[in-house]
Protein backbone atom coordinates (compact mmCIF):
# COMPACT_ATOMS: atom_id res chain seq x y z
CA UNK A 1 0.00 0.00 0.00
CA UNK A 2 2.75 2.39 0.61
CA UNK A 3 4.41 1.71 -2.51
CA UNK A 4 1.36 2.22 -4.37
CA UNK A 5 0.69 5.76 -2.65
CA UNK A 6 4.28 7.02 -3.39
CA UNK A 7 3.55 5.93 -7.08
CA UNK A 8 0.84 8.63 -7.06
CA UNK A 9 2.64 11.28 -5.74
CA UNK A 10 5.20 10.74 -8.60
CA UNK A 11 4.99 13.97 -10.75
CA UNK A 12 4.08 12.51 -14.29
CA UNK A 13 6.31 14.13 -17.30
CA UNK A 14 4.17 16.81 -18.50
CA UNK A 15 3.74 18.11 -14.70
CA UNK A 16 5.72 21.68 -14.05
CA UNK A 17 8.42 21.26 -11.33
CA UNK A 18 6.76 24.44 -9.57
CA UNK A 19 3.86 22.95 -8.65
CA UNK A 20 2.59 24.63 -5.23
CA UNK A 21 2.96 22.88 -2.52
CA UNK A 22 -0.70 22.00 -1.79
CA UNK A 23 -1.84 22.84 2.49
CA UNK A 24 -3.74 21.68 5.13
CA UNK A 25 -5.54 23.94 7.06
CA UNK A 26 -6.31 22.20 10.68
CA UNK A 27 -8.68 24.24 12.48
CA UNK A 28 -9.16 23.39 16.57
CA UNK A 29 -11.74 23.03 19.26
CA UNK A 30 -12.88 24.50 22.17
CA UNK A 31 -10.21 24.63 24.70
CA UNK A 32 -6.97 25.67 26.00
CA UNK A 33 -4.48 23.71 23.68
CA UNK A 34 -5.69 26.00 20.48
CA UNK A 35 -3.69 25.31 17.49
CA UNK A 36 -1.20 23.25 19.85
CA UNK A 37 -4.29 20.70 19.78
CA UNK A 38 -3.07 19.56 16.10
CA UNK A 39 0.45 19.38 16.94
CA UNK A 40 1.12 15.75 16.78
CA UNK A 41 -0.78 15.81 13.65
CA UNK A 42 1.51 18.63 12.13
CA UNK A 43 4.47 16.36 13.27
CA UNK A 44 3.50 12.98 12.14
CA UNK A 45 2.74 15.14 8.68
CA UNK A 46 5.92 16.60 8.87
CA UNK A 47 7.73 13.14 8.76
CA UNK A 48 5.35 10.91 7.07
CA UNK A 49 7.30 9.82 3.82
CA UNK A 50 3.54 10.30 2.20
CA UNK A 51 2.18 13.20 3.88
CA UNK A 52 5.18 15.49 4.19
CA UNK A 53 4.27 16.79 0.68
CA UNK A 54 1.70 18.59 2.20
CA UNK A 55 2.33 22.10 4.78
CA UNK A 56 0.23 22.16 7.73
CA UNK A 57 -1.30 25.49 8.84
CA UNK A 58 -2.09 25.61 12.28
CA UNK A 59 -3.82 29.15 13.93
CA UNK A 60 -5.92 30.23 17.08
CA UNK A 61 -9.27 31.18 16.61
CA UNK A 62 -8.80 33.40 19.83
CA UNK A 63 -6.51 34.88 22.02
CA UNK A 64 -6.92 32.94 25.27
CA UNK A 65 -5.56 35.35 27.71
CA UNK A 66 -7.81 38.07 26.55
CA UNK A 67 -11.33 37.37 27.94
CA UNK A 68 -12.86 40.48 25.75
CA UNK A 69 -12.37 38.54 22.70
CA UNK A 70 -15.45 36.41 23.22
CA UNK A 71 -17.00 37.46 19.74
CA UNK A 72 -17.81 34.15 17.78
CA UNK A 73 -18.02 36.11 14.71
CA UNK A 74 -13.91 37.23 15.01
CA UNK A 75 -13.02 33.69 15.51
CA UNK A 76 -14.74 32.94 12.40
CA UNK A 77 -13.18 35.65 10.81
CA UNK A 78 -9.39 34.65 11.47
CA UNK A 79 -10.22 31.37 10.12
CA UNK A 80 -11.56 32.82 7.01
CA UNK A 81 -8.44 34.81 6.19
CA UNK A 82 -6.33 31.88 6.71
CA UNK A 83 -8.14 29.99 4.19
CA UNK A 84 -8.47 33.00 1.93
CA UNK A 85 -4.86 33.82 1.70
CA UNK A 86 -4.36 30.39 1.07
CA UNK A 87 -6.72 30.62 -2.03
CA UNK A 88 -4.97 33.74 -2.87
CA UNK A 89 -1.66 32.35 -3.34
CA UNK A 90 -3.21 29.28 -5.35
CA UNK A 91 -2.81 26.54 -3.17
CA UNK A 92 -5.10 23.58 -3.26
CA UNK A 93 -6.53 23.35 0.11
CA UNK A 94 -7.32 20.49 2.50
CA UNK A 95 -9.33 21.14 5.42
CA UNK A 96 -8.99 19.33 9.00
CA UNK A 97 -11.60 20.71 12.07
CA UNK A 98 -11.40 19.28 15.59
CA UNK A 99 -14.95 19.25 17.26
CA UNK A 100 -16.14 22.80 17.23
CA UNK A 101 -13.27 23.71 14.66
CA UNK A 102 -15.57 20.84 12.49
CA UNK A 103 -18.54 23.08 12.21
CA UNK A 104 -15.99 26.16 11.31
CA UNK A 105 -14.26 23.85 9.09
CA UNK A 106 -17.51 23.14 7.45
CA UNK A 107 -18.55 26.53 7.03
CA UNK A 108 -15.53 27.59 5.23
CA UNK A 109 -15.75 24.72 3.11
CA UNK A 110 -19.17 25.86 2.04
CA UNK A 111 -18.77 29.34 1.50
CA UNK A 112 -15.17 28.83 -0.25
CA UNK A 113 -15.89 26.60 -2.70
CA UNK A 114 -12.13 25.89 -3.36
CA UNK A 115 -11.92 23.39 -0.96
CA UNK A 116 -10.71 19.51 -1.92
CA UNK A 117 -11.12 17.48 0.61
CA UNK A 118 -12.93 18.17 4.22
CA UNK A 119 -11.92 16.10 7.21
CA UNK A 120 -13.98 15.86 10.58
CA UNK A 121 -12.78 14.74 13.59
CA UNK A 122 -15.27 14.47 16.24
CA UNK A 123 -17.27 17.39 15.20
CA UNK A 124 -19.71 18.99 17.62
CA UNK A 125 -22.76 19.57 15.66
CA UNK A 126 -24.45 18.21 18.57
CA UNK A 127 -22.70 18.16 21.90
CA UNK A 128 -23.42 17.35 25.82
CA UNK A 129 -22.57 20.06 27.97
CA UNK A 130 -19.83 22.54 28.30
CA UNK A 131 -19.34 21.36 31.73
CA UNK A 132 -18.47 17.85 30.11
CA UNK A 133 -16.74 19.52 27.50
CA UNK A 134 -14.47 21.60 30.28
CA UNK A 135 -13.66 18.45 31.76
CA UNK A 136 -11.86 16.61 29.18
CA UNK A 137 -9.71 19.44 27.55
CA UNK A 138 -8.75 20.60 31.65
CA UNK A 139 -7.20 16.49 31.72
CA UNK A 140 -3.74 16.77 30.89
CA UNK A 141 -3.76 20.48 29.72
CA UNK A 142 -1.04 21.57 31.81
CA UNK A 143 1.59 19.15 30.74
CA UNK A 144 1.38 22.27 28.02
CA UNK A 145 2.49 24.44 30.53
CA UNK A 146 4.63 22.64 32.53
CA UNK A 147 3.55 19.84 33.70
CA UNK A 148 0.96 18.34 36.08
CA UNK A 149 3.36 16.11 38.50
CA UNK A 150 4.61 18.55 40.70
CA UNK A 151 1.04 19.48 42.02
CA UNK A 152 0.82 22.49 41.95
CA UNK A 153 -2.16 24.51 40.00
CA UNK A 154 -0.33 27.80 39.65
CA UNK A 155 0.33 27.12 35.98
CA UNK A 156 -2.58 26.34 34.16
CA UNK A 157 -5.11 28.51 32.54
CA UNK A 158 -8.53 28.94 33.16
CA UNK A 159 -10.54 29.45 30.01
CA UNK A 160 -12.70 32.28 30.07
CA UNK A 161 -16.22 32.30 31.18
CA UNK A 162 -17.77 34.47 28.18
CA UNK A 163 -15.70 32.08 26.07
CA UNK A 164 -18.79 29.61 26.07
CA UNK A 165 -21.07 31.74 24.48
CA UNK A 166 -19.06 31.94 21.77
CA UNK A 167 -18.79 28.37 21.73
CA UNK A 168 -22.86 27.70 21.54
CA UNK A 169 -23.01 31.04 18.92
CA UNK A 170 -20.51 28.94 16.76
CA UNK A 171 -22.51 25.78 16.89
CA UNK A 172 -25.82 27.55 16.66
CA UNK A 173 -25.57 29.82 13.79
CA UNK A 174 -22.81 27.79 11.70
CA UNK A 175 -23.78 24.10 11.87
CA UNK A 176 -26.51 24.17 8.93
CA UNK A 177 -23.62 25.05 6.69
CA UNK A 178 -23.04 20.87 6.59
CA UNK A 179 -25.62 21.03 3.95
CA UNK A 180 -24.02 22.97 1.45
CA UNK A 181 -20.85 21.52 1.55
CA UNK A 182 -19.95 20.12 -2.08
CA UNK A 183 -16.42 18.63 -1.79
CA UNK A 184 -15.76 14.87 -0.51
CA UNK A 185 -15.71 14.41 3.69
CA UNK A 186 -14.37 12.29 5.80
CA UNK A 187 -15.91 11.91 9.38
CA UNK A 188 -13.93 10.36 12.06
CA UNK A 189 -15.88 9.55 15.34
CA UNK A 190 -14.78 7.27 18.88
CA UNK A 191 -17.52 5.36 19.70
CA UNK A 192 -16.35 6.00 23.55
CA UNK A 193 -16.16 9.84 22.80
CA UNK A 194 -16.90 11.74 26.48
CA UNK A 195 -17.68 14.78 24.94
CA UNK A 196 -19.41 14.49 21.60
CA UNK A 197 -22.33 11.78 20.61
CA UNK A 198 -21.50 9.98 17.60
CA UNK A 199 -25.09 11.08 16.76
CA UNK A 200 -23.01 14.15 15.87
CA UNK A 201 -21.21 12.99 13.09
CA UNK A 202 -24.45 10.95 12.22
CA UNK A 203 -26.42 14.30 11.71
CA UNK A 204 -23.92 15.65 9.89
CA UNK A 205 -23.31 12.53 7.46
CA UNK A 206 -27.04 12.81 7.13
CA UNK A 207 -26.81 16.60 5.67
CA UNK A 208 -23.70 15.81 3.11
CA UNK A 209 -25.19 16.72 -0.12
CA UNK A 210 -22.02 15.42 -1.36
CA UNK A 211 -22.28 11.73 -2.85
CA UNK A 212 -18.26 10.91 -1.87
CA UNK A 213 -18.41 11.34 1.77
CA UNK A 214 -17.77 8.52 4.34
CA UNK A 215 -18.16 8.65 8.05
CA UNK A 216 -16.18 5.80 10.50
CA UNK A 217 -16.76 4.61 13.70
CA UNK A 218 -13.12 4.45 15.71
CA UNK A 219 -13.67 1.08 18.76
CA UNK A 220 -12.34 2.75 22.12
CA UNK A 221 -11.36 6.18 20.02
CA UNK A 222 -12.08 8.61 23.01
CA UNK A 223 -12.71 12.57 21.91
CA UNK A 224 -9.38 13.91 21.24
CA UNK A 225 -8.34 11.17 18.70
CA UNK A 226 -5.02 12.89 16.83
CA UNK A 227 -4.36 12.34 20.91
CA UNK A 228 -5.27 8.85 21.66
CA UNK A 229 -2.56 6.31 21.99
CA UNK A 230 -5.46 3.51 20.99
CA UNK A 231 -6.74 4.93 17.82
CA UNK A 232 -4.37 8.01 16.91
CA UNK A 233 -1.82 6.24 14.71
CA UNK A 234 -5.11 4.41 12.91
CA UNK A 235 -6.54 8.04 12.38
CA UNK A 236 -3.27 9.13 10.36
CA UNK A 237 -3.12 6.25 8.37
CA UNK A 238 -7.12 6.96 7.54
CA UNK A 239 -6.61 10.36 6.75
CA UNK A 240 -3.33 9.34 4.18
CA UNK A 241 -5.66 7.04 2.62
CA UNK A 242 -8.57 9.85 2.23
CA UNK A 243 -6.39 12.60 0.79
CA UNK A 244 -5.38 10.39 -1.65
CA UNK A 245 -8.51 8.99 -2.81
CA UNK A 246 -7.77 5.12 -1.81
CA UNK A 247 -11.26 4.92 0.32
CA UNK A 248 -14.12 3.55 -0.82
CA UNK A 249 -16.71 5.87 -0.44
CA UNK A 250 -20.16 5.22 1.25
CA UNK A 251 -22.39 4.10 -1.65
CA UNK A 252 -25.22 2.08 -0.15
CA UNK A 253 -26.66 -1.46 -0.67
CA UNK A 254 -28.49 -2.72 -3.85
CA UNK A 255 -31.80 -3.30 -2.39
CA UNK A 256 -33.91 -7.22 -3.71
CA UNK A 257 -36.96 -6.09 -4.47
CA UNK A 258 -39.63 -8.12 -1.95
CA UNK A 259 -41.02 -10.64 -3.44
CA UNK A 260 -44.27 -10.23 -1.44
CA UNK A 261 -44.54 -7.09 -2.98
CA UNK A 262 -44.01 -8.89 -6.43
CA UNK A 263 -46.32 -11.23 -5.77
CA UNK A 264 -49.10 -8.66 -4.74
CA UNK A 265 -48.02 -6.30 -8.00
CA UNK A 266 -48.87 -9.21 -10.46
CA UNK A 267 -51.96 -10.24 -8.38
CA UNK A 268 -53.53 -6.67 -8.74
CA UNK A 269 -52.58 -7.03 -12.86
CA UNK A 270 -54.06 -10.47 -13.32
CA UNK A 271 -57.15 -9.41 -11.64
CA UNK A 272 -57.57 -6.30 -13.58
CA UNK A 273 -57.22 -8.26 -17.00
CA UNK A 274 -59.66 -10.76 -15.61
CA UNK A 275 -62.09 -7.69 -14.69
CA UNK A 276 -61.62 -6.44 -18.60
Amino acid sequence: MLEKLKALLKPKHNETTTRKTPVIITVHGYGRRRKHEMDHFALWAKNDPIMKQFEVIQFDLYDLFDETDCDWQKWVSRAKLVINEQELAGKDIYLIGFSMGGVIASYLAATSGNVKKLILLAPAFQYINVDAITSVITKGATSIFGGSDSGSHDYEIEIPKPFYNAFTSVIKNLKAYIKNVNCPVLLLHGDEDEVISVKSSVYAYDRIPHENKKLIILHNGHHRLLMDQTVSQEVYRIITLFIHDQIVIDQGFPEAEDILKVYERQNRMQKKTSDA
